[in-house]
């Protein structure tokens, strides 16, 4: 199921030549040139972003900067103002061609200028409107969703000054998915409702079920997404429960047979809505239907015709499969999750996305490992301890130190249920090594629960290693590291789980004393 890594690009700027897997893999899965992708990482990065990120920030800044080249064509070829007019839309048109380097600078200037052109009477709403979705396009490509928001809203305006419906109900949809996407990825609350606010206020003013019901069904999905962003933050279940009857409604009017795109991301969405309320409220019926709403994606997007999305989808049946294999102890269940996260890893190759692959790994190896404990013999958790060291390839400390470190606790834990299934004690010393590795990241002062929780990991590892080989020493150890965690436990007020390791530490005296330490 490996893969190699895609050979990274040459020539690049020093400040991106660590990203230059991202760059090679986006070019491979996007079909997009070196430059432009190095270009529009180099805007991408200059606002805070994780490494894992980057997979659909790149893909969505491309959509972008097409759309936005297209759109500049367009007006370039279709305009009747002057030639002083058409010869700013070139130099707009320049600025961001492909194989030139991007100025967005001069991109922004020259849209200034064709807008003030356009303010001489007589004044023309529609080509002010493009041009203030040209405005709009060029703040997301450097992540300004806030100006693109205002841009899409001018647009809007101009629009319905024309009386032009479906272009006003486009132009306040894209603002308010501005305002979702500024809400998203800043974790700004308060945008996320605004965008609620809006797409609500679309959905009663702009949209009508009887008359346009797939315009009233795209923006009940939309609504849905925003809810759903919402309602993970929030404490409670309300804004989730919200999405999950916005998804219902809209799929009320949405169909396989009418629009199966449509559909089956509202099946998606759906089922991920469902998935976290299930996980909220410990709810199988809910888990159940949101393997439901998955299958029933499964349907349109076929690994053929949406690869990227059948991946996505089939992801998350592994997951849902996984959280019901546990909740109903079934293996069955649990190998169905295995055979679903194989899949995935047929369309998010190494070389396509490789952190997505990664993920992937990660997640099959938690999916063997739950299978691996319900079997008999050492093979299926050999293959967990396989998936994570598979993971380990692309998630290094060095690009996603915090998903290293879970891996490696993931890995920890499959090779102490390997050991307890293994005559030799190899496996105990691997899981020791792989725990403590977690721990260079999990730091106590960082993060006093996670450290505590993997240093208690690492001590039961000790403990069955010191019982294998009779070996006091590190008994010692797993006693001093057990103290340590029940200190924290006690001053965190968790007391179940400081019961618990003062269970442990009363155990690992007791094996002390019997190998003849103190």
């Amino acid at each position: 199921m490996s893969s190699s890594p895609a050979q990274p690009p040459s020539h690049l700027p020093d400040h991106l030549a660590g990203y230059a897997n991202e760059l090679v893999a986006a070019q491979k899965r996007l079909g997009a040139s070196a430059g432009d992708l190095a270009a529009l990482l180099d805007l991408i990065i200059q606002k805070p972003t994780t490494r894992d990120q980057l997979c659909d920030l790149l893909e969505k800044s491309w959509g972008s900067l097409q759309h936005l080249r297209e759109l500049l064509t367009t007006l370039t070829r279709d305009t009747t103002e002057s030639a002083e007019f058409t010869e700013t839309l070139t130099v707009a048109q320049k600025a961001i061609e492909a194989g030139a380097p991007f100025s967005l600078t001069k991109l922004k200037d020259a849209l200034d200028a064709a807008g003030a052109h356009l303010k001489k009477p007589p004044v023309d709403s529609v080509l002010q409107s493009k041009l203030a979705e040209a405005n709009a396009l060029a703040c997301c490509l450097e992540r300004n969703y806030d100006g693109a928001a205002k841009h899409y809203q001018i647009a809007a305006k101009l629009s319905e000054s024309s009386h032009d419906k479906d272009a006003h109900w486009r132009y306040k949809s894209l603002q308010a998915s501005a305002l979702c996407d500024l809400g998203r990825e800043s974790l700004n609350d308060h945008k996320l409702s605004e965008a609620i606010t809006l797409f609500e206020a679309i959905a009663s003013g702009l949209t009508d079920q009887a008359t346009d019901p797939d315009k009233w069904a795209k923006t009940q999905s939309e609504l849905g997404n925003a809810l759903g962003i919402s309602g993970q933050r929030q404490r409670g279940t309300h804004q989730l429960q919200e999405a999950v009857a916005t998804y219902q409604r809209a799929l009320t009017v949405q169909s396989p047979e009418r629009s199966p795109s449509d559909w089956a991301a509202t099946q998606n969405s759906l089922g991920n809505a469902l998935g976290i309320l299930a996980h909220r409220q410990k709810d199988v019926a809910l888990l159940e239907q949101s393997q439901q709403a998955f299958e029933q994606a499964l349907t349109v997007r076929t690994q053929e015709e949406y690869p990227w999305d059948w991946a996505a989808t089939q992801n998350n049946l592994g997951s849902v499969l996984q959280a019901l294999g546990q909740q109903k102890n079934d293996p069955q269940l649990l190998k169905r999750a295995v055979d679903a996260y194989k899949q995935v890893l047929l369309a998010w190759t190494r070389d396509q996305a490789p952190l997505h692959w990664a993920t992937t790994f990660n997640n099959l190896g938690t999916a063997l490992r739950l299978l691996g404990e319900k079997r008999k013999g050492p093979r299926t958790l050999e293959q967990a301890v396989a998936a994570y060291r598979n993971a380990l390839a692309e998630r290094t400390r060095e690009r996603v130190p915090a998903q290293w470190a879970m891996t490696q606790n993931n890995l920890g834990t499959a090779l102490q249920k390997l050991g307890e299934r293994s005559e030799s004690p190899q496996p105990f010393k691997d899981a020791i090594s792989a725990y403590q590795s977690a721990l260079k990241e999990w730091t106590q002062e960082r993060s006093p629960m996670t450290w505590a929780l993997t240093a208690a990991n690492l001590a039961f590892a000790q403990k069955s290693l010191a019982e294998r080989l009779g070996d006091a020493g590190t008994a010692g150890l797993a006693l001093s590291q057990l103290e340590a965690v029940a200190k924290v436990f006690r001053e965190a007020s968790h007391a179940q789980y400081y019961e618990h390791a003062t269970e442990q530490i009363a155990k690992t005296r007791e094996l002390l004393e019997a190998l003849g330490g103190h």
